[in-house]
């Protein structure tokens, strides 16, 4: 019987099967017949290496020298950015896995210019142009300004549109940021929950802020850095520690199926579908909810539909780039496009072929399931955000294109119930697991809260 038993391919059990082989633990890792790492782990294409989109590393701190760290024990994972709290402990821990480069500023497209991002980067340059209106006053103490939007009860049921109208302004909201928003949700758009507006990538900023940066006055905001591998594939994080997992003798990597999940004496056997046979008392588990419904035999719980994503995995030859970027943002309702991403720019390189992601929203979904060739469309687009001559062929090379239901989580008042309900009923059914990923929550699934979760289970089970 191993010490350790960690089910799921989440970067959270990577991470954990990383830091308990590392301190001589005996862990079998069970990946259920599917690629460590999840979402972050990549593609490989005709032996190329591409993130999914857009996939950024974000640090949350000075290092651990300057300063105590809460103890991972503490980590609230139904609390947004609580994993900010361990950011110290977050950045060394992702610069010993990886060597590390910051990034360029992200831009946004707007009216067929671009701008420092306003979205993630928190560059309020747009802001400033002279034609936009500011927000009405609103006092600090009134519980829907955005400075109480962790622990208000008034962002319990606060829509991210009515938190942001209120906070930026009608005007600022409509013209810069829900363009992208509708693009990238589609009608969901309306019901995301104001508290939850990054897991959408969409700010909510102070009104005090924005007023600042519409009048031409410093706004108080220093640029939100992002950084990426030097190699420009963040996936090469999942590689890094899965290398580390194969260089422990005492790490049994399973990666076939699950077949059934028992409880036998107290403790609960897990048998794959390659003949393995594992008992442990206190598992770690980073499956899917659905999933580990099945195995469990607990009704499978209907979550409300997310918005759906194609993303088109390109190659652009860099010489015919005219308009180079890194992460670019399309506002600009000309394009169906919501974001492109170029990550040898973004890592500061220029080899003779780009890595380029191309990603639109729910719109675009529905298209290509009636039969339109939206590839050929968003392809289009890529070359005219970038300036390639279009009548030139070769120059772009769509490798694959993916289409991904429900991809991006809508968190509402509805589903939070929902997700909170089935949470306490795999509890109940499965007490001594330990979860991890979208288990624990929508807010519980950013790369950072995965790592401060491996590290935690590590911690707890060493």
């Amino acid at each position: 019987m191993p010490d350790v038993l960690l089910i799921g391919n989440n970067l959270s059990v990577l991470v954990a099967a990383a830091e308990l082989g590392a301190a001589g633990r005996q862990v079998v890792l069970v990946t259920d017949g599917r690629p460590a790492g999840g979402h972050f782990r990549g593609l490989r294409l005709e032996g190329i290496d591409i993130d999914i989109g857009m996939v950024l590393l974000e640090q949350g701190g000075d290092p651990l020298s300057s300063g105590a760290v809460p103890e991972l024990a503490g980590y609230r994972p139904r609390v947004r950015y609580d994993w900010t709290r361990f950011g110290p402990l977050v950045d060394d821990w992702l610069r010993a896995q990886v060597d590390m480069v910051r990034t360029p500023t992200p831009e946004v497209v707007m009216d067929g210019r671009r701008w420092p991002d306003h979205l993630i980067a928190d560059r309020l340059d747009v802001l400033a142009s002279g034609e936009l209106t500011a927000p009405q006053p609103l006092p600090r103490t009134d519980p829907r300004h955005a400075a109480a939007k962790v622990d208000s009860s008034a962002y319990d049921t606060m829509t991210y549109a009515e938190a942001a109208e209120l906070n930026h302004g009608v005007d600022v909201q409509r013209r810069l940021i829900t363009p992208f928003a509708e693009k990238l949700l589609g009608s969901a758009h309306s019901a995301l929950l104001a508290r939850y507006h990054r897991s959408a990538w969409l700010p909510l900023y102070w009104p005090e802020t924005v007023t600042a940066a519409v009048q031409g006055r410093p706004p108080g905001l220093t640029e939100h850095p992002f950084w990426t591998t030097a190699s420009g594939f963040v996936g090469d994080l999942v590689h890094s520690l899965e290398r580390r997992v194969a260089g422990f003798d005492r790490v049994t990597v399973d990666g076939t199926e699950v077949d059934s999940v028992t409880p036998v004496d107290g403790r609960w056997e897990v048998r794959t579908k390659g003949g393995g046979r594992w008992v442990a008392a206190a598992p770690v588990v980073g499956l899917g909810p659905a999933r580990v419904q099945s195995l469990l035999g607990l009704p499978t719980s209907e979550r409300e539909p997310g918005a759906s994503v194609v993303a088109v995995c390109c190659l652009v030859r860099g010489a015919a780039i005219i308009h180079p970027a890194g992460c670019l943002s399309v506002v600009d309702p000309a394009y169906t496009t919501y974001r492109l991403t170029d990550q040898d720019a973004l890592a500061g390189l220029d080899p003779q072929w780009h890595r380029v992601v191309v990603e639109a929203g729910p719109a675009a979904a529905a298209r290509m399931a009636a039969g339109e060739d939206v590839e050929a469309a968003l392809v289009a687009e890529l070359a005219r955000l970038l300036g390639v001559d279009g009548s030139v062929d070769g120059d772009v090379r769509a490798l694959k294109t993916l289409t991904a239901r429900n991809a991006v989580a809508v968190p509402t008042v509805g589903s939070l119930a929902a997700d909170a309900e089935a949470h306490d009923a795999l509890q109940d059914a499965w007490p001594s697991a330990v979860l991890t990923g979208n288990l624990l929550g929508f807010g519980a699934t950013s790369m950072n809260d995965q790592v401060v979760q491996g590290l935690a289970a590590a911690q707890q089970l060493r």
